[in-house]
């Protein structure tokens, strides 16, 4: 994150745009996710540089999303495997799929998500209450936390402010 913006900080989004907003990474974790482990089959399957790829499968193992083994069939060969980390972000791929589907295509459904055992699609992904309602971007804030640093409490805390004065100009 770069110093010169303080409201970059220590914002979570902030964090993983650094690690994953490339035009690449997230390509690779799919591809990781579809069973593509080798070097070349990343690159064959994405078409990318072989200089790119070594730079984000290493930021990718450096962060803990990948991990590097050597082959059980070709111990010469390296094999890159999703970590629990890595795993971890599915549901965000998903999401991210969904939301490109309702919003960035002609509303054609090219991947379908589905439970393995049963083969039945899952459910959109939802940000849901605590009491399990469907929430919307409006009815959502973003607090600072306890780990929040002063410029990150003071961009949401502005953000919250400025939400209330619009709020009360809309009513009015």
């Amino acid at each position: 994150m770069s110093k010169a913006n303080p409201c970059h900080g220590n914002c979570p989004i902030a964090r993983v745009t650094a690690l994953l907003g490339d035009g690449w990474s997230l390509m690779i974790i799919r591809e990781a996710f579809l069973g593509s482990g080798k070097f070349n089959e990343f690159e064959k399957r994405l078409g990318i540089a072989r200089n790119i790829l070594t730079n984000r499968l290493r930021k990718l193992v450096e962060a803990g999303l990948l991990q590097r083994k050597a082959s059980e069939t070709d111990r010469r060969v390296v094999e890159y495997r999703l970590t629990r980390s890595g795993r971890a972000l599915f549901p965000v791929l998903i999401a991210l799929s969904q939301w490109s589907e309702q919003h960035l295509s002609d509303c054609s459904h090219s991947v379908r998500y589905v439970e393995r055992a049963t083969g039945e699609e899952i459910q959109r992904i939802k940000v849901l209450s605590a009491d399990g309602r469907e929430l919307d971007a409006g009815e959502l804030a973003m607090l600072p936390g306890p780990d929040a640093d002063p410029a990150l409490k003071a961009r949401l805390v502005a953000a919250m402010e400025q939400a209330g004065h619009e709020a009360a100009h809309a009513a009015s």
